[in-house]
């Protein structure tokens, strides 16, 4: 299969443009392929049996560096069916880890889900193509003595980590019910980030509802990733908090103007009987 390292710069486009205030890991810096091209033959030699058409681009902290590939058939002509990778690759043993399979990869900005220390890179991107896909949204954090993680691991399938925005398979005309889904990443103007997912369903034959309010975050102590299924006025209220979320890194934010948001926030704001 032909290969190029060849970067399309789009990433790049989407990291420096708009807001993007954030504090990259420590002497993080994203290659450039044309001057830094012994890091490129690394990377090359280092991932020289994986399936690859292109490697499309390469972050570097430390003694790792971050590197997303995209495969692509033979007789497809556009980049929507690209089929990415992400790796985190280390440049002193030459092993790597595969951290996400996808497609329709979006780098979006580097979001603080710790206090103190070097923020997370956030993405978003499809788990199967000429599908019905799930969009889940992750984190990239990245370890000195470890190199780069994803966060919010799926014990079911590791190459599809991450926090699962929304679901296309469900409601009409795939299910007999009527769906919402809410998703937001918060970003306070001080402290950490956290995120959020409302699922809301209700079944249209016998009107049974059925919500699963899930937030995520992550321990300031000890840098691991959290989450937790809320219920009662615990979920209530968060609900409430992802249904005008404030200011999201990117527009990670969705679902805010479904009927479910719509009843929410009308409720919240009539006065009590």
């Amino acid at each position: 299969m032909l290969r190029s390292n060849l970067s399309v710069g789009l990433l790049t486009l989407l990291l420096v443009s708009g807001r993007s205030q954030s504090q990259t890991p420590a002497g993080f810096h994203w290659v450039n392929f044309k001057q830094d091209t012994s890091t490129v033959s690394k990377v090359e030699h280092v991932l020289k049996d994986e399936d690859y058409t292109a490697i499309r681009e390469i972050g570097v902290a430390g003694s790792f560096a971050l590197v997303m590939t995209v495969q692509r058939e033979p007789e497809v002509t556009t980049f929507d069916g690209d089929m990415w990778r992400v790796y985190n690759v280390s440049m002193k043993t030459g092993t790597f880890k595969i951290l996400l399979v996808g497609y329709k990869l979006q780098v979006k900005d580097w979001i603080a889900f710790q206090s103190a220390g070097a923020q997370d890179l956030g993405v978003v991107y499809m788990d199967c193509w000429e599908c019905e896909p799930a969009s889940l949204f992750t984190a990239l954090h990245y370890d000195f003595t470890k190199g780069w993680s994803a966060r919010w691991n799926n014990e079911k399938d590791s190459t599809h980590p991450g926090i699962t925005i929304r679901i296309t398979d469900v409601g009409d005309p795939y299910t007999n019910e009527d769906v919402d889904q809410v998703f937001a990443v918060l970003v306070p103007e001080h402290g950490a980030a956290s995120a959020g997912t409302w699922y809301y369903s209700k079944d249209l034959s016998t009107g049974k509802i059925t919500e699963s309010v899930t937030k995520f975050w992550v321990d300031q102590a000890t840098g691991k990733d959290r989450s937790v299924e809320l219920i009662g006025a615990d979920a209530r209220s968060w609900e409430v908090t992802l249904c005008k979320p404030g200011h999201s890194p990117f527009g990670l934010h969705e679902g805010q103007a479904t009927q479910a948001c719509k009843r929410t926030l009308s409720a919240k704001r009539k006065p009590p009987q």
